[in-house]
């Protein structure tokens, strides 16, 4: 789950407060949240990921130069409400959470030692926004040997042309796209099984 934060989904957050239009980001919670919801009944773990930062953005590469402005209204500090999760999500203690520095959610963190820890070969990946840091989270597991499913429903970008020719291109080079629905009901088909 990437970057389901208060700074991408909250009027109040510093992506909004910051000038972009965040519409469309919005509309992925229910449909993240649906997603978590019977990942937890399949038994599927829940990993989310935070884009947190220094309050002195020393650790944000070329992000502090090509988002300055973002710096002057604190957008995404380490312990702030603007980098937490968004509250929607029920985060738990078994959940694993993830903080990041840069796009991708295999940039300097364990993601990869917890996913072979857990002898995982699939992944869902959801969140936003999907042509920045969920693009480049699945480039990262794909160049890995993970197999992707994304959930067209449950990524959004503020541009709507970019979301969907990023969904065009991981279906076409890296992995498969469908309904969060869909995803749930073939979760649940396979746990019943079990």
């Amino acid at each position: 789950v990437v970057d389901m934060q208060n700074a991408f989904l909250s009027d109040e957050g510093s992506m909004n407060k910051g000038g972009m239009d965040i519409t469309e980001l919005k509309k992925t919670v229910l449909p993240v949240r649906r997603l978590i919801d019977g990942c937890r009944s399949a038994d599927v773990p829940i990993i989310f990921t935070r884009y947190v930062l220094r309050a002195d953005y020393k650790n944000a590469g070329l992000r502090s130069v090509r988002r300055a402005r973002f710096k002057e209204i604190n957008s995404l500090v380490m312990g702030t409400w603007d980098s937490e999760l968004d509250p929607r999500m029920d985060q738990r203690l078994e959940d694993y959470v993830l903080d990041k520095t840069r796009y991708s959610s295999f940039y300097n963190t364990s993601l990869e030692d917890i996913l072979r820890g857990l002898d995982v070969d699939t992944l869902i990946i959801c969140g936003v926004t999907t042509e920045i840091c969920v693009e480049s989270t699945i480039r990262d597991a794909y160049f890995r040997d993970f197999k992707i499913i994304v959930p067209k429903d449950a990524v959004a970008a503020m541009d709507i042309d970019c979301h969907k020719g990023t969904l065009a291109t991981i279906e076409y080079g890296f992995g498969s796209v469908m309904t969060s629905a869909k995803l749930i009901n073939d979760l649940l088909g396979i746990a019943a099984r079990l």
